[in-house]
C-alpha cells in the first residue's frame, strides 16, 4: 500500500521521499519522477541475529532517526505531511515521536493493532484465540500470547508503554487512518478521543477479465500464508473432510501440516499475481477463514473483482463490504461444522453464479483503483495541513 500511494502521489505531481529501513528497494520505486527513495539498508528486528541489537533497536532506532532527522530538515512542516505506514518492524517508535516533536502532521495508517496491542494482532498465538483482553492491563501483560515466547510479549509491552505512555505517540498523531470500518471501530477506544479516524480504501491491482465461470468451476481456493492465525488449517480439514477439489497458494510454517491434512488437494507455493488471476478465473470459491482480526483481507477484493464469491470467517474486515448471501457467504468464526456447511452450499452452482456476479457488479462499479487512493489520501492530507497544496514525506 505504501508503494502504490508513493507512485501514485508522484504521478500526481506531488513531491515525494519514500522513507524505508530495509532494503533491497522493489524496483517498481525505482526511476519514478518525483519520488525520491530512500532506504537505510538495516535490518528486521525479528532476522537480527545480534539480539541484544534488535531489542535496543527496536525500542529506540537511534540511525534511523538521525536518517529521518535529515530528511525532515529539507522539508517545511506548514505544507508536509509525514504518513506513517509501518514503524515496528525495524524503525521504532523514534521516528513517530522525532516527527511530531519537529511539529510535523503525522498520520498513520492502521494496518495491525500495534497501536495498542503490544503483539499487534489481538490474538492469543498460544491458544489460536481471539484476545478478549484490553490492551496494556494486568490481563493483558500477564498473558503468553506471543508467537515466540512471553519474555518476548514482555519486550513487546515495554515497547507499547514507551510508544503510548513515555512518548505518548497517539495524542501527538494528526489523523489516523483505517483500513476498514471493522478494525477502526476496534482501535477507535484506545486512542484520544480528540484524534480523528478517516477509512481509506485500500489500492487493489485488478484485471477486468470478466466474471469468471464459477458455476462450471469446482476447486475451492485459499490464498495466503500457511500461518495458524491465517487459518489454512480450518481450510485444509473442511475441503478433506467434504472431499472437494482445493487449491492452495501460499507458503509458510505449517505447508507440511497442511499438505498431511489434504493430500488430495493441489498446493502451488507462492505464484505471480497473474498466475494468481488464472486459479481465480478456475474456482468455484475462494476460503477466508482467518481466525484473528483480519483488518481488510485484500485477496477477498480481488477475488469479487474476478466474480468469485468467498466464504469469509464473521468476525474479520472483509465483512464490510461481503454481505452474508449477498457477494458470498459468513461463517461462524473459527467454526469448522460452519465453514463445511458453506462450503456445501457454494456446491449449487446457480448460488455461485448469483453471488460471483453480484461480487463483480460491485467492485466494477466502483474499483479500488490507486487513483481514487490517491484522491482519498490529498482530500485528507489538505484537510490536515488546512492548505491546498502539500509535499509528502512518506514513512
Amino acid at each position: 500500500m505504501a508503494i502504490a500511494s508513493a507512485r501514485g502521489l508522484a504521478a500526481r505531481g506531488i513531491a515525494t521521499t519514500y522513507f524505508t529501513s530495509i532494503g533491497p528497494i522493489d524496483a517498481s520505486l525505482l526511476d519514478v519522477p518525483g519520488l525520491r527513495v530512500v532506504c537505510l539498508d538495516g535490518q528486521e528486528i525479528g532476522r537480527d541475529s545480534n539480539r541484544l541489537r534488535a531489542f535496543t533497536s527496536g525500542l529506540w532506532n537511534k540511525p534511523a532517526r538521525r536518517a529521518l532527522d535529515r530528511e525532515l530538515a529539507r522539508s517545511d512542516p506548514a505544507v508536509t505531511v509525514v504518513h506513517m505506514h509501518m514503524w515496528t518492524k525495524a524503525l521504532s517508535p523514534s521516528v513517530l515521536h522525532l516527527a511530531i516533536r519537529r511539529g510535523f502532521k503525522v498520520l498513520i495508517t492502521l494496518h495491525d493493532f500495534f497501536i495498542g496491542c503490544p503483539t499487534g494482532g489481538l490474538f492469543l498465538h498460544q491458544t489460536a484465540e481471539l484476545c478478549p483482553y484490553v490492551p496494556l492491563s494486568w490481563d493483558c501483560v500477564s498473558c503468553s500470547c506471543d508467537r515466540r515466547n512471553y519474555g518476548h510479549k514482555l519486550w513487546r509491552t515495554a515497547r507499547t508503554v514507551l510508544q503510548n505512555h513515555l512518548l505518548r505517540i497517539p495524542q501527538g498523531v494528526a489523523h489516523f487512518v483505517g483500513v476498514s470500518e471493522m478494525s477502526a471501530n476496534l482501535m477507535r477506544p484506545w486512542l484520544p478521543p480528540d484524534r480523528p479516524m478517516t477509512v481509506v480504501r485500500n489500492p487493489v491491482a485488478t484485471v477486468d477479465l470478466g466474471p469468471a465461470p464459477v458455476a462450471e468451476s469446482a476447486p475451492f481456493l485459499f490464498i495466503g500464508r500457511f500461518s495458524v492465525e491465517k487459518g489454512v488449517l480450518l481450510a485444509a480439514q473442511a475441503v478433506q473432510r467434504l472431499g472437494v477439489p482445493a487449491v492452495f497458494i501460499g507458503d509458510g510454517e505449517l505447508a507440511a501440516e497442511a499438505r498431511a491434512l489434504c493430500p488430495h488437494a493441489t498446493f502451488t507455493g507462492w505464484l505471480s499475481a497473474e498466475e494468481i488471476r488464472g486459479w481465480l478465473h478456475r474456482a468455484r470459491a475462494l476460503l477466508f477463514p482467518p481466525l484473528w482480526y483480519e483488518t481488510l483481507g485484500l485477496v477477498v477484493v480481488e477475488a469479487a473483482a474476478a466474480g468469485v464469491p468467498a466464504i469469509i470467517s464473521d468476525r474479520c474486515a472483509a465483512t464490510d463490504f461481503l454481505g452474508d448471501g449477498e457477494r458470498g457467504l459468513h461463517f461462524e468464526h473459527g467454526s469448522l461444522d460452519a465453514l463445511c456447511a458453506a462450503i456445501t452450499r457454494l456446491q449449487d452452482p446457480a448460488l455461485a453464479a448469483r453471488l460471483g456476479r453480484a461480487a463483480y457488479d460491485w467492485h466494477w462499479q466502483d474499483p479500488w483503483t490507486t487513483d481514487r487512493h490517491v484522491s482519498s489520501l490529498l482530500a485528507l492530507y489538505e484537510e490536515v495541513l488546512d492548505a491546498d497544496h502539500a509535499s509528502v514525506v512518506s514513512a
